[in-house]
């Protein structure tokens, strides 16, 4: 009876599909957690990477896509070089008509791509099977990542990603001069998906350390100077071309406005340190218990003394984080029984979040869930290889009451990432949620009397413009959206001066916003102004002829 049992448990899965099961179950775990994005709006950046952004109105832009910023589509300054990720918001633009669903399919199929990739990336190391498919399914179900993949404009993280692990995986398990030469095609698309893939000649180096027994011999990393050639050739371009220079820069991060407080943070690179090491703390605690998540975090960066660093207490848990993880690397470099597979996700959360750690160069934002999308990857795999390593040859028993409790824990990730979701449902849920965690950002209540001009409501887009004004007046774009919101009320003309001061004040704080200028021209041909109202509209065609 037990060996007819066995058998009948053995021809539940056909052989033939044993292989691929873990893949079919994780995507469709993966796509019933995701599954109500579907009916989500644009929000956030959304406006200005998709809404308007006329590079995708038509398929005669693919030479701007290829050489502008994110930014430029919308005759913006600044914004990054990604030109992978606007290319595919073209073709999803195209195939759905500029509605959401096929921006919604875009980020949820590279999710469901990459969580079979870390599958994947850990039997490659092979690692437990067991431990890896629950490693994968917690990273999958994880809703620390709903920034990544139900926020329309994140698809550069899933992207980047998307590259990077398939090159790791092709490399596996033995790095050959061969395999090197293959993935650069994959290491070349991950940098034009996102800057933050120069990191990935790291990650290189952390799965050497893992696989290769001479791991402390300096000549068992040589074999990477290919990628490291490519990733030199990419910063010096990427440092001195123009146009791109987003907020990574020091010298443009500073200028802006709206950083003004945060000039010492980009200038000190020890404020730039203790920072870091604070974020981790809540990095860890959000991996952990996942809660309260949000955009627009308020994290503040810690311009200390040196006697007052030893009493943060989050500056000085950050560094016992670090020091506890360089005992552990160091200990198992010698002694690999000793857990060398968490050392190696330790090695790979460090690799794939020094680029957003703000260390070498400072960031536009301090602390940002989607920073953590590729770094957890090391961390779930190591911490799952780790545990299955101690349950190994442990009573039965012990070993599906810990099942157990990791199927729970990804129950409960599936249940909090399908109600994260319903946060990004519309900007009234979305920017109501950011508010409720940081009263002080301008850019939520912006970004909702935008929503509400929009739904007819001007009233009370004025007043949320106000309030984001109030905080920081440093965006031209709200100034306009507000004029525009007095040129709406049923007695507009007896707001036409506060219009015009709007007007003028946004193109105080950012000349090109030919938006304004078109505006000011409308204005005062209305009032008869003739002079003046050829000056904004001369103006305006000056911007919009550049960027042609």
């Amino acid at each position: 009876m037990s060996t007819a049992a066995a058998q009948s448990q053995d021809d539940f899965i056909p052989a033939f599909m044993r292989p691929i099961a873990p893949y079919w179950a994780l995507m469709l775990v993966v796509l019933a957690a995701y599954g109500n994005i579907f009916g989500n709006v644009f929000v956030y950046d959304d406006k200005v990477l998709i809404i308007l952004n006329e590079y995708l109105r038509g398929w005669d832009h693919i030479g701007d896509i290829l050489t502008g910023s994110t930014q430029s589509g919308a005759h913006m300054g600044g914004g990054f070089y990604r030109p992978m990720q606007m290319l595919l918001y073209l073709f999803a633009f195209h195939l759905g008509a500029g509605a959401t669903f096929f921006f919604h399919l875009l980020n949820l199929s590279l999710h469901m791509a990459n969580t079979c990739f870390v599958y994947r990336l850990g039997t490659k190391l092979r690692f437990k099977p067991w431990g890896v498919f629950l490693a994968a399914l917690v990273w999958g179900l994880h809703p620390l990542h709903t920034e990544a993949v139900t926020y329309m404009s994140a698809t550069a993280d899933p992207l980047f990603t998307f590259f990077c692990l398939w090159a790791i995986i092709i490399l596996l398990p033995d790095f050959t001069p061969r395999k090197i030469l293959q993935i650069m095609p994959l290491f070349l698309l991950a940098l034009l998906s996102k800057e933050a893939a120069v990191m990935f000649p790291l990650l290189v180096m952390a799965c050497l350390f893992l696989t290769n027994p001479q791991r402390l011999n300096v000549r068992t990393y040589f074999c990477t100077w290919p990628l490291w050639s490519i990733t030199l050739i990419y910063a010096t371009w990427r440092l001195h071309a123009d146009n791109f220079f987003g907020t990574q820069s020091a010298e443009y991060f500073a200028a802006l406005s709206a950083n003004a407080a945060l000039r010492e943070y980009a200038y000190h690179p020890a404020y730039r340190i203790y920072t870091f090491l604070a974020t981790l703390p809540d990095y860890l605690d959000l991996l952990v218990w996942p809660q309260n998540l949000h955009m627009e975090r308020g994290f503040p960066f810690y311009n200390l003394s040196l006697h007052e660093v030893v009493q943060s207490e989050p500056v000085m848990m950050g560094l016992g984080i670090v020091l506890l993880a360089a005992a552990q690397i160091i200990r198992s470099s010698k002694k690999p029984e000793h857990g060398i597979e968490m050392s190696w996700g330790l090695l790979w959360f460090a690799a794939a979040h020094s680029p957003d750690s703000g260390i070498l160069s400072p960031m536009n934002s301090l602390f940002l869930e989607h920073w953590m999308y590729l770094p957890s990857v090391g961390l779930f795999l190591g911490t799952g290889e780790t545990l299955a390593k101690i349950l190994q040859n442990r009573p039965r028993l012990l070993v599906f009451a810990c099942s157990s409790i990791a199927l729970i824990f990804a129950g409960s990730m599936f249940s909090k990432t399908h109600e994260q979701n319903k946060i990004w449902h519309d900007p009234v849920s979305f920017y109501n949620n950011i508010i409720r965690y940081n009263q002080r950002s301008a850019a939520a209540y912006g970004s909702l009397g935008v929503y509400y001009s929009q739904t007819g409501d001007y009233f009370k887009a004025i007043e949320q413009f106000k309030r984001s004004v109030e905080i920081s007046d440093s965006r031209p774009d709200v100034r306009y959206a507000m004029a525009r919101a007095y040129l709406q009320l049923p007695d507009w003309t007896a707001h036409i001066p506060d219009a015009i001061t709007n007007l003028q004040r946004s193109l105080e704080m950012d000349p090109n916003f030919y938006r304004s200028d078109q505006t000011l021209g409308s204005i005062y041909d209305y009032l008869g102004d003739k002079d003046k109202a050829k000056y904004y509209h001369d103006r305006a065609d000056a911007i919009l002829a550049q960027h042609q």
